[in-house]
């Protein structure tokens, strides 16, 4: 059995629309879920960001050992809980990663080394998002034509829409092989 860790972004809290689909998605497959929740004190970008990820999420996968002893944890990040994919590959952890930031080398070596399934989803607009570098991670990756930093495209919500219902059947699929 799977159970999700849903882990946040810097200001893109558990309950914004790709996470809530995340969560929904582990919801209907009836897998146990923690959700980790913080505030991000003011210059952690500027004094690096992973421990402070790596102590958050260590302590919702611990959570989850207690709560549900023989599943096996799924991350799902958003943006700065990417930086959890160094402990993720220690863990050899499968995991989701939305718009991680792979123009932080660590971030992206250590996706590429975790041996366990992967699937990262990016936009063509995000600064963070560098399609050759998640292509050479040999994982499966998912890109949002035109999608910023929290995968929205240009123009009207339709195409918003679409692009959340693509990242959440994606999810599905992704959860579906684990």
């Amino acid at each position: 059995m799977f159970a999700g860790i849903i882990v946040p972004g810097r200001g893109y809290g558990p309950q914004a629309p790709l996470l809530d689909l995340a969560s929904e998605a582990l919801a209907d497959r009836e897998m146990p879920v923690e959700t980790v929740r913080w505030d991000v004190p003011d210059g952690l970008l500027n004094i690096g960001p992973e421990p402070f990820v790596r102590a958050h999420v260590a302590a919702a996968i611990h959570r989850l050992s207690m709560s549900a002893p023989d599943a096996q944890p799924v991350i799902i990040a958003k943006s700065l809980g990417s930086y959890a994919a160094v402990l993720a590959a220690e863990r050899q952890l499968p995991a989701i990663w939305l718009t991680p930031l792979l123009h932080i080398e660590a971030v992206a070596e250590a996706i590429g080394r975790n041996p366990a399934p992967a699937l990262l989803v990016g936009g063509t607009r995000d600064r963070s998002w560098l399609p050759e570098v998640a292509t050479a991670t040999g994982k499966r990756v998912v890109t949002i034509t035109g999608g910023d930093h929290g995968l929205r495209p240009p123009g009207p919500l339709r195409a918003y829409a679409q692009a959340l219902g693509d990242v959440g059947t994606a999810i599905e699929e992704f959860l579906a092989q684990l």
